[in-house]
């Protein structure tokens, strides 16, 4: 086949079409030609190639670059080399430079000798797929470890009580029928049936965890709701407790903050046989974890609700990875829920255990993970329990988060959404029973304390289902931030950058995209400081200049100094919420005229708190979850207005 130019075409022409960068370059490696494309690539006026070529790499790659050009320039051999540009896109190229022989010189109608031709190429969708790909290839490889490594787990937590059970089986048999040739006291057969109580129980927790999980991970588990008294029913997995606290001479407390009363929360529908499966979960631990403390042995598990979601509970635990993810997960909003207003159940377990190490905490809610190797050895457990608690807060419309630190105790938070409802019978609907195999082993242990003199000596839980009301720290909205608070932020935080570390891999189509913004100021309000900065980081990648505020009085100050084409104000927040901060912003406008766009972000939907809003001053709102085009969509739409 031949094609038939149009003979006035020329090469240059021809060079200028290619979709790569084509340079000629002399023996002293000077531009001789370049195309459209190359001039693009590299922007320099310069006819010395070494010098335009090299300022175009990005700083972190030069000296790398640097060192294989010289060496290759010395000995006139052909280069192949991949680098970062220094453009502001960043994007990934490859340079190749070749000798041309005496026929590709006469070809291109040249004279000299010694030609070089160099070819720049934008390679930024293959390397971004192929750094995809290996992410992609270590996340499974991490994966496949983890699940060897649970499996061994698993058979190990489960073959060793077998083994527990067994002896003791035996040490029964020979107090029956008197093998040993000597009596066996009372005490040693009830400290044998204690023992096996207890491996089975632990036997009971890992099957649990692993049916629940799997059930969750092929999204086949569902919530039963029933009307129930959360403070009331809930003290039915504290009481299968009773006989441990007690061996253990764990100083206990069951309280209810005085939120629950202002809440007027009374019966709910709500499935607390999940919930009260998150509890027993948070609960077992920390009795292992403070009866292994040396310091005072204290436990305390609080009561709170609130009207709105609450953007974090207790004040001093921190959520790793609250955001849309779980809010897309929420499933009560079905019929069978009823039509009742939306409310949350709060619920703390604070402890004076051995708190937990900063690096066992990044990993604390990941599936098949344990705090560490030696959290496993000393105290069991599949490691599999906390994301399985994670994941039914979800299913709750709720979250779980900690706050911890080494040797200063642990405090576990947890809320879910439940709906008001009425009960005109007293006992209700959904009263929880604990199953047979916890009744038996709650008797057993509570007779082996009778037996080992613990029950004389130690005074017994009170678990009241009336418990006593209070102010309590970690159940109270607004409670400033403790040590404990401070640090598992900071962590939580570095698990926040290494997730966007990952994230930064995207897939090429991703790099495409037109952007949105054109530089317009947005002040982001928001005192979550994880969704915060997601936020902020997508809304930076569409062109939007952001500025960042963590309170109302933070956005009130700064609103005052910088004129922003638009504010994103969250509702709920400490020191000064949304709408008392858009008033102020609206009465300042009045004096000073003026008018900037305020954008209401809340995960509220009743009618009340969204007039609420609006009459604040606000000009319109956005609900949580949403999508970043919408929420994109919505800026524009306002700024546009104002313009």
């Amino acid at each position: 086949m031949t094609f038939n130019f149009d003979r006035n075409v020329t090469a240059q022409q021809l060079a200028d079409i290619l979709p790569n960068g084509v340079a000629i370059l002399n023996h002293r490696y000077e531009l001789i030609s370049v195309n459209r494309r190359f001039r693009r690539l590299i922007p320099c006026a310069s006819a010395n190639f070494s010098e335009c070529w090299l300022q175009s790499v990005h700083t972190d790659d030069y000296e790398r670059v640097s060192t294989e050009y010289q060496e290759v320039a010395k000995s006139k051999k052909p280069l192949r080399i991949e680098y970062h540009s220094h453009n502001p896109d960043s994007m990934w190229c490859v340079m190749t430079l070749e000798p041309l022989d005496n026929e590709d010189v006469q070809c291109f109608g040249l004279s000299e000798d010694g030609l070089f031709i160099c070819t720049i190429a934008d390679i930024t969708p293959e390397k971004k797929a192929e750094l995809v790909q290996r992410q992609a290839a270590r996340e499974a490889q991490d994966r496949k470890k983890q699940q060897e490594r649970f499996i061994d787990m698993i058979s190990h937590e489960i073959r060793n009580p077998l083994s527990a059970i067994l002896h003791c089986t035996e040490d029964i048999q020979e107090a029956i029928y008197k093998k040993k040739g000597q009596d066996i006291s009372l005490s040693d057969i009830t400290e044998a049936t204690e023992t096996i109580s207890l491996c089975i129980t632990h036997q009971k927790k890992i099957v649990n965890d692993v049916l629940t999980f799997s059930k969750l991970d092929a999204s086949m588990l569902s919530l039963s709701p029933h009307k129930v008294q959360p403070k009331r029913h809930l003290t039915t997995p504290l009481s299968i407790f009773r006989p441990e606290i007690r061996k253990q001479r764990i100083k206990f407390e069951y309280k209810v903050d005085v939120s629950y009363g202002n809440c007027g929360i009374d019966w709910v529908m709500a499935d607390l046989d999940r919930m009260g499966q998150v509890l027993i979960n948070i609960l077992s631990n920390a009795i292992k974890f403070t009866a292994k403390s040396g310091n005072e042995r204290t436990l305390r598990v609080s009561m709170g609700a609130a009207i709105d979601r609450p953007s974090s509970y207790p004040p001093n635990v921190v959520f790793f990875d609250s955001g849309e993810a779980a809010l897309r997960k929420d499933a009560t909003n079905t019929p069978e829920w009823g039509e009742g207003e939306f409310v949350y159940i709060m619920v703390a377990v604070k402890d004076s255990g051995i708190g937990i190490t900063d690096q066992a905490q990044k990993r604390l809610f990941e599936r098949f993970n344990q705090a560490t190797p030696r959290t496993e050895s000393i105290y069991g457990g599949s490691g599999l329990g906390l994301n399985v608690c994670r994941q039914l807060c979800h299913l709750h419309g709720g979250e779980i988060g900690v706050s911890s630190k080494e040797a200063h105790g642990s405090t576990f938070g947890f809320f879910f959404k439940v709906r008001r409802t009425t009960d005109t019978t007293e006992e209700g609907h959904g009263k929880l029973h604990a199953s047979e195999l916890d009744k038996l082993s709650s008797d057993i242990q509570m007779l082996g304390n009778e037996m080992n003199g613990v029950n004389e000596s130690t005074e017994e839980p009170d678990i009241s289902e009336n418990p006593p009301v209070g102010k309590v720290a970690e159940a109270e909205t607004g409670a400033p931030d403790d040590e404990r608070t401070t640090r598992t932020q900071n962590i939580a935080r570095e698990v926040y950058d290494d997730q966007l570390s990952r994230d930064d891999l995207r897939t090429p189509g991703d790099f495409d995209m037109e952007k949105e913004g054109s530089g317009e100021r947005i002040l982001l309000v928001e005192d979550n400081f994880i969704n915060r900065r997601i936020v902020s980081r997508k809304l930076t990648a569409q062109g939007f200049v952001i500025t960042e505020a963590c309170n109302g009085q933070q956005a009130l100050d700064m609103s005052q100094n910088t004129a922003f084409d638009c504010i994103l104000m969250d509702q709920q927040m400490p020191v000064m919420d949304g709408n008392s901060a858009t008033k102020v912003i609206r009465d300042i406008e009045k004096e000073t005229g003026g008018h900037v766009p305020v954008l209401g972000v809340t995960a509220n939907v009743r009618e009340a708190q969204q007039e609420e809003m609006m009459s604040a001053g606000m000009d319109d709102i956005i609900h949580k979850p949403y999508g970043t085009q919408e929420l994109i969509q919505k800026i524009k739409g306002l700024i546009k207005t104002k313009n």
